[in-house]
């Protein structure tokens, strides 16, 4: 049964030069298609978490004047979660993982306001990777882990490969199914310790362009393969 869910919402600038656009007016394109997503994955009530990749660590060595163009549309679209009363009503949790501390002052209060506001909505779990690194994942928890052993507060010969999630940025139902857009097909680092045996699906379609039907059609796709994982 598909219950977690990722997103891999790839080419909004090559959307904006398509369409000959503003490269902030396809980011806030690809802002509102992510909130759309949310509402679309209503419908399949066996999907209790959404994952969503919507900046790299690595997007964070970007031209500072689109950083700053990405950052704007981020804190008007975060101060529209609690003007809203769709998160409380449906009970939809936001948390972010990835290195916020990375990011501004004004972008981190944010954050932990809306993890805040949302901490007690139970139904479902949306994370947003921000300043996010798979590979950067694994080398916090394994920092985390070696200062929890010297402290005397873990005993190493309990950690598993389960044990281990404890110590990422959060622990959640690994993605069953992951969705990237844009013709690429590869993860570029998202999810690496939870994406292992994670089911992938790769749409042409630029994610300004991703529609309620492109979504029908991987969770139709999914359903038809068969999960061994490695048996």
């Amino acid at each position: 049964m598909l219950n977690s869910i990722a997103f891999i919402p790839d080419g909004n600038r090559r959307y904006a030069k398509s369409n000959k656009i503003s490269l902030f007016e396809a980011y806030r394109l690809g802002v509102k298609k992510a909130w759309q997503t949310i509402r679309w994955l209503e419908q399949y009530p066996s999907i209790t978490t959404g994952t969503f990749y919507a900046l790299s660590l690595k997007n964070l060595r970007r031209h500072k004047t689109e950083l700053k163009l990405l950052f704007r549309i981020f804190e008007q679209e975060f101060e529209k979660i609690k003007k809203t009363d769709y998160f409380e009503r449906k009970g939809v949790r936001i948390k972010f993982i990835g290195r916020t501390e990375l990011l501004s002052k004004k972008i981190q209060e944010k954050i932990a306001d809306i993890e805040q506001y949302t901490e007690s909505f139970g139904k479902r779990l949306i994370n947003i990777a921000l300043g996010y690194d798979g590979q950067r994942e694994i080398v916090d928890a394994a920092m985390l882990i070696a200062e929890k052993y010297k402290e005397g507060e873990l005993d190493i010969n309990s950690l598993d490969e389960e044990k281990f999630k404890d110590y990422l940025y959060n622990n959640f139902p690994e993605p069953d199914l992951i969705i990237r857009t844009s013709g690429e097909q590869r993860l570029s680092g998202f999810l690496t310790y939870m994406s292992a045996y994670s089911e992938l699906y790769f749409c042409n379609k630029y994610w300004p362009e991703f529609s309620k039907n492109e979504l029908n059609n991987a969770v139709e796709e999914y359903k038809r393969r068969e999960r061994r994982f490695g048996k």
